[in-house]
C-alpha cells in the first residue's frame, strides 16, 4: 500500500545558502519561506531528474521517426466519463484576464483596468533577475486586498534559481517562486476564498502533471492549508502535452481550473521536437487558427469543456474586436491579454460573442482529431522579411531579458523571453535545413551560417546607429546576439536560450 505523501519521511533539508542581498529581502525571504524551498528541493529534484530524463527520450524517438501519438495505457482515462471539480466561485467567469507583472505601478494599473481576473506572470511579464523578483514579491505583499482573483504563474522547475543554494546546488526556480506564494499569500487568500490559484505551463506530460500535484499537496500541509485548496490553471506549451490533456486534467482533476494555451512556447516545442525533420520547416507567421496551433487549440476546448473545466484563449494579436471575437465564437471561455489598453476591444468582443459567464456545457459540434493533426507543420515560404524580423525580436527580446528590463514592445506585440526562444529556434531550423529564403528581389537564396552571421552582423549596426554605444552596451545587444547566434548554429538546439542566457543575469558593471 502506497504511504500518503505527508507521511513520507523527507531527507534533511539542507540549510539554505543566500548568494546575494538586494532590497526587500529581509521582509520576502523569511525563514518558513526558505524552509520550505529547501523541503521542496529536498524532497523532489530526484524526481524532477528523473522526468527530465524522461523528456529527453521521448525527444530520441522523435529524433528517430517515432512522433507522439495518445498514449495506449491512459486509453480508459480518455474514453472515461469524468469531470473535474467545478471552479470556485472566484473564477466561475472567467471571461477577461489580464496579465500583468510582479511590480507595484503594472499592479496598480492591471487592478484598475477591470478585468476579471489578473494573471502575475512571475515568469514572462515580470522582469527577471533576482532583484526584480524580490522586489516583484515585497509590492505584492504591500498591495491592499482586491477582490479582483488572481493566479499566479512561476517559473519553470526545470530553471534555475541561481541565487539560492541548496545542498550546494541552485534551487528549482519554479519551487522558489512556490515557497513565497504560498508562505505569503496562502493564508490571507485561502481565508477569503481567494485560492491561492495558480498557471502552470510547460508541463510536457501527464506523469509531470502528478508531480506538480504532490508538491503542492507538500506546500499545502506545510503552510496549514486544508487539502485541495490551492487550485490549478493548466498552460499548454508544448506538443507531448497537447496529446496528453486529459490525463493531464486527470492527474490535477480536484484541482484543475481549466487549460489555456501559449502559442510562442507550443511552436518552439513543435521547432525542437521536429528538429530531425525537414519537411516540417515553419515560415515566420503563422496562422493560429491552422495546423498545429488551430488543432491544439480546438482539442484544448474539446477536452476542457468534456471535462467541465475552461478554456481559456490568448488573446490574438491588435485590438480589433472582430480577431479578438473569434477564439471565443471557436468556444472558448474568456481570452487573457497581455496589456490593459486592449481591454475595452476585447470587452466590446465578449459582449457581442459571450454574453454568459463561459460556455461550458453548451452543445458544440467536435471532430476528431488525429494524431497527424496535431503535428500538421503550418504552410508558407520563409521570406528575407520574415528572415530579419526574426534576428531582430530574437536579439531585442533577448537583450532586454538580460537587462533585466522584462517584455518589449516591437511593433504592435510584445515581445519576452518565449519570443526570444522561439525566434532563435526558427533560426535554428531554417538553418539546419538549409531552408530556402524568397527575397525582397525576387531570386531565393539558401540559408546558410555565414549568411546568418552577416544578417546578424547588419542587426548590431542598426542598434548601434540607433541607440548609440553606450546603450548599446548598456542593453546586453551584444551578449544576446552572441547567444542568438551560437544557439541557431549548435546541433543539437539547445532546449531553451534561458539555459544559455541566464548566467549573464545580474551581471551589468
Amino acid at each position: 500500500m502506497q504511504m500518503p505523501l505527508d507521511l513520507v519521511p523527507a531527507p534533511a533539508a539542507p540549510k539554505p545558502v543566500l548568494l546575494r542581498d538586494v532590497p526587500g529581502a529581509g521582509r520576502v525571504l523569511t525563514d518558513d519561506a526558505l524552509a520550505l524551498a529547501a523541503e521542496l528541493q529536498t524532497r523532489f529534484n530526484p524526481k524532477m531528474q528523473a522526468l527530465s530524463v524522461a523528456r529527453d527520450r521521448r525527444q530520441e524517438r522523435a529524433d528517430e521517426g517515432r512522433l507522439p501519438d495518445y498514449l495506449e495505457e491512459t486509453t480508459g482515462i480518455r474514453k472515461g466519463v469524468w469531470a473535474c471539480d467545478p471552479a470556485p466561485e472566484a473564477l466561475r467567469d472567467r471571461r477577461l484576464c489580464l496579465a500583468t507583472a510582479a511590480e507595484a505601478g503594472g499592479l496598480a494599473v492591471a487592478r484598475a483596468a477591470g478585468a476579471s481576473a489578473l494573471l502575475v506572470d512571475l515568469d514572462e511579464a515580470t522582469a527577471p533577475g533576482f532583484a526584480n523578483l524580490i522586489a516583484g514579491f515585497a509590492a505584492l505583499t504591500e498591495t491592499p486586498d482586491d477582490l479582483t482573483p488572481m493566479l499566479f504563474r512561476p517559473r519553470p522547475l526545470d530553471r534555475d534559481e541561481a541565487a539560492l543554494l541548496i545542498g550546494g546546488h541552485p534551487v528549482s526556480a519554479g519551487l522558489f517562486d512556490l515557497a513565497l506564494i504560498f508562505t505569503h499569500f496562502g493564508a490571507s487568500l485561502s481565508a477569503r476564498d481567494m485560492g491561492p490559484y495558480l498557471q502552470i505551463g510547460a508541463i510536457d506530460s501527464h506523469r509531470e502533471a502528478r508531480l506538480w500535484s504532490e508538491i503542492i499537496a507538500i506546500a499545502e500541509e506545510r503552510t496549514g492549508l486544508a487539502p485541495g485548496t490551492i487550485r490549478v490553471e493548466v498552460s499548454l506549451e508544448t506538443v507531448n502535452a497537447g496529446f496528453e490533456m486529459d490525463e493531464i486534467l486527470w492527474e490535477l482533476k480536484s484541482r484543475a481550473l481549466g487549460l489555456t494555451m501559449r502559442r510562442a512556447p507550443l511552436t518552439a516545442s513543435y521547432l525542437r521536437l521536429m528538429r530531425a525533420h525537414g519537411d516540417a520547416l515553419l515560415p515566420a507567421k503563422l496562422d493560429p487558427e491552422a495546423a498545429f496551433l488551430g488543432t491544439c487549440a480546438a482539442r484544448m476546448v474539446k477536452v476542457a469543456h468534456r471535462r467541465g473545466t475552461h478554456a481559456i484563449a490568448e488573446a490574438p494579436e491588435g485590438s480589433d474586436p472582430a480577431q479578438l471575437r473569434r477564439p471565443l465564437d471557436e468556444g472558448c471561455d474568456g481570452l487573457r491579454l497581455d496589456a490593459p489598453d486592449r481591454i475595452d476591444a476585447a470587452r466590446e468582443a465578449i459582449a457581442r460573442a459571450l454574453p454568459g459567464p463561459h460556455q461550458i456545457g453548451r452543445p458544440r459540434q467536435y471532430f476528431r482529431i488525429s494524431p497527424e493533426m496535431l503535428l500538421k507543420p503550418h504552410a508558407g515560404p520563409v521570406t528575407e522579411a520574415g528572415l530579419r524580423g526574426t534576428i531582430h525580436v530574437a536579439i531585442a527580446a533577448l537583450a532586454a531579458w538580460i537587462a533585466g528590463r522584462g517584455p518589449v514592445r516591437i511593433e504592435d506585440s510584445l515581445h519576452g523571453l518565449a519570443s526570444a526562444d522561439l525566434a532563435r529556434a526558427r533560426l535554428g531550423q531554417w538553418l539546419a535545413h538549409g531552408a530556402s529564403v524568397e527575397m525582397e528581389a525576387g531570386e531565393s537564396r539558401r540559408m546558410t551560417a555565414d549568411w546568418l552571421a552577416e544578417l546578424i552582423h547588419e542587426e548590431i549596426v542598426a542598434l548601434v546607429e540607433w541607440l548609440g554605444p553606450h546603450s548599446f552596451h548598456r542593453g546586453r545587444y551584444a551578449s544576446a546576439a552572441r547567444i542568438v547566434q551560437e544557439a541557431a548554429c549548435a546541433s543539437p538546439q539547445p532546449d531553451h536560450v534561458a539555459r544559455l542566457a541566464a548566467p549573464l543575469l545580474d551581471t551589468l558593471d
